[in-house]
């Protein structure tokens, strides 16, 4: 009985603390606007296998362009951030695109906080070819535009306001 009781404690604790987890993540993308600024971060071991900022970046701003979005250099408290982050350990890999945004925190003061609003992320191995990496990346902008539309189903893929 009392294990019973434990099990019941865990699960309503789960569900009364996680209300987070009750959304869809594409939700987070609603209104979030078509401009953004870019920023690529690697790893030591990405670069050693010839993975390159530039070449992450470019390929990150054609996306976005071609789906009507303008990419900005400076970014300001209403631009969100496309924050992709490769880490290469041996042959395994695991890339992040995430979507950051300025928020306020309400504590004892208000605070602004720079957050991962949403993310996809993608493991697996490289086999030395930075462009395994490169056709990954592209597979999680294919999800975030997916999202990104299902969000904002007022957008076309001409980037209409």
């Amino acid at each position: 009985m009392r294990f019973k009781r434990i099990v019941l404690f865990l699960v309503l604790s789960l569900l009364v603390c996680e209300t987070s987890f009750l959304y869809e993540q594409y939700e987070a993308l609603k209104n979030i606007g078509n401009k953004f600024e870019v920023k690529i971060d690697l790893s030591e071991d990405a670069k050693k296998i010839g993975l390159t900022e530039e070449k992450l970046r470019t390929v990150s701003e054609l996306r976005l362009r071609k789906e009507g979005m303008t990419i900005v250099d400076e970014t300001g408290l209403e631009i969100a951030i496309v924050y992709v982050n490769v880490i290469v350990v041996g042959t395994a890999y695991h890339l992040n695109l995430l979507i950051c945004e300025w928020v306020v925190l309400i504590r004892p003061y208000a605070k602004w906080a720079l957050v991962a609003t949403y993310m996809q992320e993608g493991s697996g191995t490289h086999g030395g070819i930075p462009e395994w990496i490169v056709s990954s990346l592209n597979k999680l902008f294919d999800e975030f535009f997916n999202d990104y539309y299902k969000a904002n189903p007022k957008e076309n893929k001409k980037g209409s306001k």
